[in-house]
């Protein structure tokens, strides 16, 4: 008999309730089927699995601190908050747990090249990076808008030799995540000797159970380590979303663990599950920011590149209609404060995207008793944002 959980994945056909699925042209079938069949093999091969632990802990540096924000708790009062340190992974943020253990899957496969998306570029820097130790060629995609935003990633993942693709929308005149998504696709499609390495848990079938699988590791140390500290489960745990995979990555170890409230924070402008309506586009079915008709995806903005997206992934679509968990959204000036905040109480610089969660999290810790316990994963550090930080401070930095 099957445990009754809700940590069992999709369907055999993709699906998490009516979300999901793998709404993909006939060209791409092989592709996604061949990658499916050798998921499902791999997981279920104990050297391939204690190959992907040993590379976490030497090459990534996991376990990552789960750390009490003593002076941010005190500054706000309320609950007690904790940072899950995803920003403290090899190369500053939480996309390469899932980076690793595609690159491994690649490698099993014998593919001889690798194709990525990204927004911010974490997920590039990150592919770049697994690609070079493992010795594949990277080829990244990237919105043109995105590459301008987030310069200091796109050298990075050059120094680790990947190739950088500039995607553009329909009209030629700019290009976000959404765009690179699209193109990457396709490029994939017409070269069976490429490996699409998913950066998010969109997409169709098997990518988001993909991703949430080698993320996962996040939510178990959550809670190994909430345990050590405090003798018992966090009362919330708050994490950002654009497609959603470090919210996944903290939330599923506890979806079975109904007294622990989850919360998936969006960008307030681009907050598809939010206000968003049901749709299907790029091979999968969720809410999505969208016409009217369905024809077409609206435009999103958000000062975060990583969680500027026209969708959620499918999983969480499916938990969004369940009640499980809560989806709300920061706007950009709060997130903006809270990513101050987090540099002046903690000496943290976080990125932007974790920021949002913060921004969140605060206001939900102000009305929580002292004895509550929130932990907020802080899914990326914020080298990347300098510039940007920088340029919206302006002279107050002299202050």
């Amino acid at each position: 008999m099957t445990k009754n959980t809700l940590k069992n994945g999709p369907d055999e056909k993709g699906y998490y309730g009516d979300f999901g699925g793998r709404y993909a042209p006939e060209i791409l079938m092989p592709n996604l089927i061949e990658l499916e069949k050798a998921f499902n093999d791999a997981i279920n091969d104990k050297k391939f699995i204690e190959e992907f632990e040993y590379y976490l802990k030497e090459w990534v540096g996991r376990p990552n601190p789960l750390y009490f924000a003593e002076e941010l708790t005190k500054s706000i009062g309320g609950a007690k908050i904790y940072f899950k340190s995803d920003h403290l992974n090899h190369l500053g943020a939480h996309k390469i747990n899932n980076a690793l253990f595609q690159i491994l899957l690649a490698k099993r496969m014998g593919k001889t090249k690798i194709f990525c998306e990204t927004g911010a570029g974490a997920h590039l820097i990150a592919t770049a990076a697994a690609c070079a130790k493992f010795n594949l060629p990277c080829v990244g995609y990237m919105g043109r808008d995105d590459i301008i935003k987030q310069s200091t990633n796109v050298l990075k993942a050059k120094l680790f030799g990947s190739k950088v693709v500039k995607c553009l929308d329909g009209t030629g005149e700019k290009g976000v995540l959404k765009d690179a998504c699209t193109a990457v696709l396709k490029a994939w499609s017409s070269d069976t000797e490429a490996f699409y390495c998913c950066g998010s848990t969109i997409g169709p079938h098997p990518f988001p159970r993909i991703v949430q699988y080698a993320q996962s590791i996040i939510g178990k140390e959550i809670k190994k380590q909430i345990i050590k500290k405090e003798g018992r489960l966090p009362d919330a745990i708050v994490a950002c979303l654009g497609g959603g995979s470090n919210s996944l990555g903290a939330f599923h170890e506890f979806l079975d663990d109904k007294d622990v409230a989850l919360y998936g924070i969006e960008a307030e402008h681009s907050s598809a599950l939010t206000n968003g309506t049901v749709g299907i586009m790029q091979g999968f079915k969720s809410f999505m920011l969208q016409s009217k008709d369905g024809s077409s995806t609206l435009d999103t903005k958000s000062l975060a590149s990583g969680i500027n997206f026209y969708s959620a992934g499918s999983e969480h679509a499916y938990l969004k209609s369940i009640g499980r968990v809560t989806y709300s959204y920061s706007s950009d000036k709060d997130s903006f404060e809270a990513f101050q905040l987090v540099c002046k109480t903690e000496g943290i610089l976080i990125a932007f995207e974790p920021a949002f969660a913060v921004a969140y999290a605060i206001k939900l810790a102000k009305k929580m008793s002292k004895n509550k316990l929130v932990v907020i994963n802080i899914c990326g550090r914020g080298d990347k944002d300098i510039d940007t930080a920088e340029k919206m401070l302006g002279a107050k930095l002299d202050e």
